[in-house]
Parts: C-alpha cells; sequence; structure tokens
C-alpha cells in the first residue's frame, strides 16, 4: 500500500535518531524476552482508500508509535476525513485510538467528534468510545448519540453504506424536544425528503397521542405519519 512506504520512508529518513533511543532505552530496562522494537514519529500524515478504492481518507496525526512486529498504529490526537465522492464526507477527531491498517479500520477513543455530510446536510455524531471499517462504511459503538435537525437519536451503529444512512442497534430511541419522541428497532434517514424509515414494530409519541405499527413512515418536517402496517393510535386519555 502506497502509504506504508511514506510512512516508512519518514521514519527511516527523518527519525532514525529516534528509533534508536527508543529501541536502546527499552533495551536497557526491559527483559530479553521482549524482542519487538518500538517506532514513533511526530506529525504524520497517512493518505490512502479503501480496498475497492471508493473511498479515500486521510489520518493527521500529532504523534504515532507502533510495536515492529504489530498490525496497528497508535495514534494520538488523530484528525480524519473520510470521503466517498459520490455520498459523503466524515470528519472525525479524538483523543487517541489505534489504526489497523491491513484492514482499513479505526479505533478511536476519548473526546471524540464526528461530523458526516451527505446530501448538503450535517449530522453530528457523539460517542466515548467509536470502531470505524473504511471499507464496509460503518461506525460503532455502545452508545452513539446522533443530532440532526434539532433530533437526537440514540443507537449503536450507523452504516454510510446505500444511500439512506441506516441506524441500528435495538432499541433505538429519537426525540425532537417538545414535538415528538419514538422508537424502532432500525431507522434509515432520508435526508432529502426529510423521512424517518421505521423498521419493524415501532411507535411514535406526539400531539399527546402514541401511535405505533410496523414499517413507519414518518416524515419529520412537518410530523405526520405517512404510511404504516397495523397502525395503531391511542390518545393520551384512553
Amino acid at each position: 500500500m502506497g502509504w506504508r512506504l511514506v510512512v516508512y520512508c519518514v521514519l527511516a529518513v527523518s527519525l532514525a535518531a529516534s528509533f534508536l533511543f527508543i529501541t536502546v532505552e527499552n533495551e536497557s530496562y526491559s527483559s530479553k524476552e521482549n524482542s519487538s522494537s518500538i517506532f514513533n514519529a511526530k506529525e504524520i500524515e497517512i493518505r490512502s482508500t479503501s480496498k475497492n478504492e471508493e473511498i479515500f481518507y486521510l489520518i493527521k496525526s500529532e504523534m504515532i508509535n507502533a510495536l515492529s512486529d504489530s498490525n496497528n498504529l497508535s495514534i494520538f490526537r488523530p484528525k480524519i476525513e473520510i470521503k466517498n465522492s459520490d455520498s459523503y464526507l466524515v470528519k472525525l477527531s479524538a483523543e487517541k485510538g489505534d489504526f489497523f491498517y491491513e484492514n482499513n479500520q479505526l479505533d478511536l477513543k476519548e473526546k471524540i467528534n464526528v461530523s458526516i455530510i451527505k446530501d448538503k446536510e450535517a449530522i453530528d455524531l457523539f460517542a466515548e468510545s467509536v470502531f470505524i471499517d473504511i471499507d464496509k462504511e460503518y461506525l460503532s459503538s455502545q452508545n452513539l448519540n446522533l443530532n440532526h435537525n434539532e433530533i437526537s437519536f440514540s443507537g449503536r451503529e450507523v452504516s454510510l453504506s446505500s444511500d439512506l444512512i441506516s441506524l441500528s442497534g435495538a432499541p433505538i430511541s429519537f426525540e425532537k424536544k417538545d414535538v415528538f419522541e419514538g422508537s424502532s428497532n432500525e431507522i434509515k434517514i432520508d435526508l432529502n425528503k426529510k423521512l424517518l424509515y421505521l423498521s419493524g414494530t415501532s411507535n411514535i409519541l406526539i400531539d399527546g397521542k402514541n401511535i405505533s405499527g410496523e414499517d413507519i413512515i414518518f416524515d419529520y418536517k412537518n410530523n405526520t405519519v405517512l404510511n404504516s402496517e397495523n397502525l395503531r393510535i391511542k390518545s393520551g386519555n384512553s
């Protein structure tokens, strides 16, 4: 891969002294059983593509380090851009993380900020930690919180592999303060048409009414249900 050549060239040319210093220091304080060397580098920039070469990504890190026999790089205060030119742009930052270069995967931790730009709309994502698979086009965490158009969503996985943004990890909750709230097994967000496609049995509480049904299509701009199977409506007094 092209980026690996760039990284190792940088290490060989400009960071040889740093590499040797860390190696010698480790050898003087660690046991002989540890035969792995450590290298590090500052202000590193990595550019590469997904395996199908449709997604481009850029990683800027204040510092990286790794064991010579490992398949991942530890990255510190990274700033990352992932771009599918026909579909979306994802911008991420974190305090630290790991980059698994053979699989195009990232595991980020602490002070995470994510912005997803799709169809000229922005979605902000927050989590304590997040795992990103660039090839499979998804982000996951134990607790993902998304904000879009004054609507907050809570789930576990966001997929960008189709025309719609998909949020999964049942149960998924969503809310627009003082307007509506609800839950579903899976939600697909159509940013162009301002629609939510709620898969499986779902419910929405709006205007004092509890609306439940299967495969609900909800217009979140006009706050109306457009379609559903087995739709049931209960008023607050019933």
